[in-house]
This record gives structure tokens, C-alpha cells and sequence, in this order.
């Protein structure tokens, strides 16, 4: 049997609430939340109009060619590069957006009977496998000071990115998936594994920033975490996006190489 993990000095007040029976509601404003959908929506508008333009010109420079052709081509190829590596993300943020948005100004609630979503209802800790916390801010940072770059991060924070995460590995995703009432938010849980499966594994995976604060984000994790460690629940905490990746792919990919 696995010895029971410490809990850290800073997060015994948390466990002092949770014994008396309180649970933890993270709020967000709602109208920062719709500015950010907006922003979102526009972003996403315009890095297709982005992809549009630069293919149609590329097009156009391989037809009629000219003096300034190949700088053309370049800043085509650029425009097409940007769009195929930004559009995919901000759409997925958007989806998050959405998803979130259903809990009218609650985030979700934490408890030592598991954590609890509008779209889900209560997903019992019995429920989830392991809790992934993911924070990157210190490279977005590092990032934010790079010129050109460091726009175009400002820009996609403002759209409702962030640099802040967390992840609940489901064992049986689809079981949770199915609590989901309209079929156009499910993908709130991510399924994972062949789509015959009957009791995929699955991920509920959430951005915890720019919608909660700092103080908001900070609050909800050490809650999560808090929860988690009492019930036996492992905590895992890559140190960067690729080791991130690799933790979920790990937990959840049934295809995922072996060593990786």
C-alpha cells in the first residue's frame, strides 16, 4: 500500500475547512468573461482572414511573379505559418471559454466529495485518476519580452489564453462525458483512446487564467490540491509544455510509446 503524501504546511488550512465540511467556490466576472469571448471570436476572424489573404497571395505571386516576389512569397508563407500554428489554439481557447461560461460566475467547486462543474455536475474524487498542475508563467514571461513575439502573447492573453492549468485524468471519460446533457459541450471532456471503446479515459482540462486572478487562480489550485492529497489522489506537476504533454499522454493514451 502507498504511504499516504504529506500535506504541505501551506495548505493546512484548506484541509482545516474541508474537515469541517465548507467546500470552495471559484468565481470569475462574467462580463470580463464575454469581453473575453469577444475577443476571442475577433482574433480567430482575424487570423482566417489572415490565412485567406496570404495563400490567395501566394497565389497570385506564382501566377504573375514579379520584381518583389520572392519577399512576397516569404511574408505569404509567414501569414500562413501564423495562422496554421495560432488558429488551432485560439479556437480551443474559445471552446473553454464556452464551457465555462455555462457555471453563470462559478469557475467550479472543490470539496473532499470531488470537484464540481455546471456541465458535469460532481465528479467524485473515486472518479479521477491523478490532478496535472501545469503552470507556465515564467516562460510566458521570459516570452512577453521578446519584440513582435511578446505581442502577439499580449494579444492571445487578451483573447482568454493563459499561462495557467489544471487537469483532472479520468479513467472512465466517457461515463463522465455522457453526465453532459448538450451534445455540443461535451467536448468539455476530452476522450482519449479508439472511439470504440466504451469507457475511454478522458481528461477535463481547464485554463485557470485570465479569468480567475491571480489570487482566484492561486486559491482554486492549492483547493484542488488540497482535496486531492487527502483523498489519495496523486498530484503530478510538469515542469514545461512538452513534459506537460507527455504526463497526460502517459495517463491517458493507450497508444502513447512506451519510454516517452
Amino acid at each position: 500500500m502507498t504511504a499516504p503524501v504529506p500535506l504541505p504546511p501551506h495548505l493546512t488550512h484548506w484541509a482545516d475547512a474541508f474537515a469541517r465540511g465548507d467546500h470552495y467556490d471559484a468565481l470569475y466576472d462574467r462580463s470580463a468573461a464575454e469581453g473575453y469571448l469577444a475577443r476571442n471570436r475577433l482574433t480567430v476572424a482575424a487570423l482566417a482572414g489572415i490565412g485567406i489573404v496570404s495563400a490567395l497571395l501566394c497565389v497570385v505571386l506564382v501566377v504573375f511573379g514579379g520584381g518583389f516576389t520572392r519577399l512576397l512569397v516569404v511574408l505569404g508563407v509567414f501569414g500562413l505559418v501564423v495562422m496554421f500554428l495560432t488558429l488551432p489554439t485560439m479556437m480551443n481557447v474559445g471552446r473553454r471559454l464556452r464551457h465555462i461560461r455555462a457555471g453563470n460566475g462559478v469557475f467550479g467547486r472543490v470539496s473532499l466529495h470531488g470537484v464540481d462543474f455546471a456541465l458535469t455536475g460532481r465528479i467524485p474524487w473515486e472518479e479521477v485518476s491523478a490532478v496535472v498542475v501545469f503552470d507556465d508563467t515564467e516562460r510566458v514571461r521570459r516570452v512577453r519580452r521578446i519584440p513582435l513575439i511578446g505581442r502577439g502573447v499580449d494579444i492571445s492573453r487578451r483573447a482568454g489564453n493563459g499561462s495557467k492549468g489544471l487537469s483532472f485524468a479520468l479513467p472512465d471519460g466517457s461515463a463522465v462525458q455522457a453526465r453532459i446533457h448538450d451534445a455540443s459541450q461535451r467536448g468539455f471532456v476530452r476522450l482519449w483512446g479508439p472511439t470504440g471503446d466504451p469507457a475511454r479515459h478522458g481528461d477535463v482540462s481547464l485554463l485557470l487564467d485570465p479569468l480567475l486572478d491571480e489570487r482566484g487562480a492561486t486559491s482554486f489550485t492549492e483547493a484542488v490540491v488540497t482535496a486531492a492529497i487527502l483523498r489519495g489522489v496523486p498530484v503530478l506537476t510538469p515542469r514545461s509544455s512538452a513534459d506537460y504533454i507527455k504526463t497526460l499522454g502517459r495517463l491517458l493514451d493507450p497508444k502513447w510509446p512506451a519510454g516517452l
